[in-house]
């Protein structure tokens, strides 16, 4: 794709979805989240132990199957996407499992908080991040702080590594001190390691991040 700025908005993405032009959708989770949710790694006792009542948020979420993966790992996922289309498939299945499917702008998304729920104990990321413009990579960052919980974690698929910025995107090309620089001084990285279960069709490298809010 070509380099241009003001990125794609949410007619860009559903013409995208309507044409069945979705390269980024493998038909199921990231073969390396539904290992590591096999594992345990994810369980919500381990990533939010102090929560009565594990909330996970996936942001750009398309057609939920990462959402969906978490979802019946125990978490209460919201997912979000604004591609027209994205949300029938997933929604009702998110539901039964106590989640729901958002049709919303995820960078403008804020945690709504209530007497019975603050902020999110994880954001998982596969393909949002990636997808942004470098430009609007702060806004994402602080859609992270602002819907995280104190302590809370970012899980994320860092790529398409060692892809230039001349190559242009979406995909942008992803190093960590991108997610760093885009989440600032609130959030230390605990794991940075090549992913086990890659995508075969993918042509740069993909990591397996997660980051700490520490405040």
């Amino acid at each position: 794709m070509n380099d241009e700025y003001p990125p794609k908005r949410a007619a860009d993405w559903s013409q995208r979805y309507r044409d069945h032009d979705t390269p980024w959708d493998v038909g199921g989770p990231h073969p390396e989240l539904a290992r590591r949710i096999a594992a345990g790694e994810l369980a919500p006792e381990r990533v939010a132990p102090n929560s009565t009542e594990p909330h996970a948020l996936v942001p750009g979420a398309g057609y939920g199957h990462d959402a969906l993966a978490l979802a019946r790992a125990g978490w209460r996922v919201t997912a979000l996407d604004f591609a027209e289309g994205t949300k029938a498939a997933p929604a009702r299945e998110l539901e039964s499992l106590g989640g729901r499917f958002l049709a919303e702008d995820a960078l403008a998304f804020g945690a709504p908080v209530t007497p019975d729920f603050g902020r999110y104990d994880l954001v998982f990321d596969h393909t949002f991040f990636c997808a942004l413009h470098p430009d609007e990579r702060p806004r994402w960052g602080t859609m992270v702080d602002r819907c995280l919980a104190p302590r809370g974690e970012l899980v994320a698929i860092v790529f398409p590594g060692g892809k230039p910025h001349a190559n242009g995107g979406p995909p942008w090309g992803t190093e960590l001190e991108h997610v760093l620089a885009a989440l600032g001084d609130g959030f230390e990285c605990t794991l940075h390691e090549p992913v086990q279960e890659t995508l075969e069709r993918r042509d740069w490298a993909e990591f397996w991040g997660r980051f700490r809010r520490n405040r």
